[in-house]
């Protein structure tokens, strides 16, 4: 698989096992579920220009992802995050969708949050800040699709 330096991906997959994961043998994998101290050291130390994240996000709080992305940043790193969970897809500017093995939707984020239809057929919805902003576009409250909650909610306040 070819990643292009200076973005971040996110790899949504239905069925992450050594097999799948073997794609990605190229670049250093975190497995661990490491708590967010434990993950910060383990990244200060990285020399590697991309790194691959394996459900590592899993047990951290947005804020902390948050810092991590930042923290990656500042390091020139950039990242791939594979995951089952949609939500984390918001941290990236591009997403990869695999079916079991077959690759099914990748580009942009924004498009591909667009094709709700093929997400849902194999197993993935919208994240809940992608969704609550195009329900709310359908009542005229909104007029864009927010993909940051903080965004959604100061566009609600105004």
């Amino acid at each position: 698989m070819n990643f292009e330096n200076g973005n971040n991906y996110t790899v949504l997959s239905n069925n992450i096992n050594q097999k799948f994961l073997g794609k990605f043998n190229e670049y250093p994998i975190i497995n661990d579920n490491l708590d967010y101290e434990q993950l910060q050291k383990k990244l200060e130390f990285h020399t590697s220009k991309m790194i691959v994240f394996n459900n590592s996000f899993y047990n951290l709080k947005y804020n902390e992802i948050l810092n991590i992305v930042a923290l990656l940043k500042k390091q020139n790193m950039n990242f791939i995050n594979i995951t089952s969970d949609v939500e984390e897809s918001l941290f990236t500017d591009n997403i990869i969708v695999f079916d079991e093995d077959n690759l099914v939707l990748h580009g942009k984020k924004e498009d591909v949050l667009k094709e709700e239809k093929n997400l849902k057929r194999i197993g993935f919805g919208l994240p809940f800040v992608v969704d609550l902003s195009l329900q709310l576009n359908y009542y005229d409250v909104l007029n864009q699709v927010y993909y940051d909650l903080d965004s959604l909610v100061g566009a609600l306040w105004n």
